[in-house]
């Protein structure tokens, strides 16, 4: 299912700063490093919960692709729909084949648009696999692809503090995070990954990029082997020949 609205520069605005005084409520300081392309471009982030949203919101310029419940959420949801989400219900793969035109149309008109492509939320020590299937709106729109890191802190607690734990619910999730003393998110923009390779090669230069921006261990989740260049580095090492890439 597709939602999709076009805000005018001040509403877009007027959702900034109300995503900084949400988080200046919760307690949560965020900055971002690194500078976006202008223009359109996919931004490849890894997921550790819905204040990465808010984050991303407090500072960029862009709308985002979702699962589906996230249209239900308190505040969250309420700023994802007047954004101009997409929805997407990953268990469905019609819901995925609609969201790439979409996606596209919104990237060609110069409209940034945010991706969690592991799928779901990590733990704040690991980076999942990445989904590749809806980086082929960059492909088709011809924008670059930029990676996006993301990572929590607190004084009081390690680097799971503000991430989205296993089966917690928005209720259990809201009062630990108002008990963290010092919690901050980072996001660090890496360099952008020019149009033209195919989405695989695409998503995985974008997670190298995270990964290397992070210094996480990866989970290694790879689907099928593909021919990239010599000398590009891998998980691996720096590539000889072929190496496994993202599904």
């Amino acid at each position: 299912m597709i939602r999709r609205r076009t805000f005018a520069a001040p509403v877009r605005t007027g959702v900034r700063w109300l995503c900084r005084l949400v988080l200046r409520t919760l307690g949560v300081h965020s900055r971002m490093q690194g500078a976006l392309p202008p223009g359109g471009a996919l931004l490849l982030a890894n997921h550790l919960g819905w204040v990465d949203i808010l984050a991303m919101l407090a500072h960029a310029d862009c709308t985002f692709v979702a699962k589906r419940e996230v249209a239900g959420w308190p505040v969250v949801g309420w700023l994802a729909r007047r954004m101009g989400v997409v929805f997407v219900d990953r268990a469905r793969k019609r819901d995925l084949l609609c969201a790439i035109p979409a996606m596209t149309d919104a990237l060609a008109r110069g409209q940034r648009i945010l991706l969690f492509p592991e799928g779901t939320t990590g733990d704040g020590r690991t980076l999942l696999p990445f989904k590749s299937a809806l980086v082929e709106a960059a492909v088709r729109a011809r924008v670059p692809v930029v990676p996006i890191a993301i990572s929590a802190s607190a004084a009081d607690m390690d680097a799971r503090a503000l991430c989205w734990i296993g089966t917690e619910t928005l209720a259990q999730n809201l009062p630990r995070l108002r008990a963290l003393t010092s919690a901050a998110v980072t996001l660090r923009a890496g360099t952008a990954v020019p149009p033209g390779a195919c989405r695989k090669m695409l998503t995985h230069r974008a997670r190298l990029a995270i990964l290397a921006l992070v210094n996480w261990p990866a989970v290694r989740g790879y689907a099928r082997c593909v021919r990239v260049p010599a000398g590009i580095h891998t998980p691996e090492g720096v590539a000889t020949g072929s190496v496994m890439m993202p599904r």
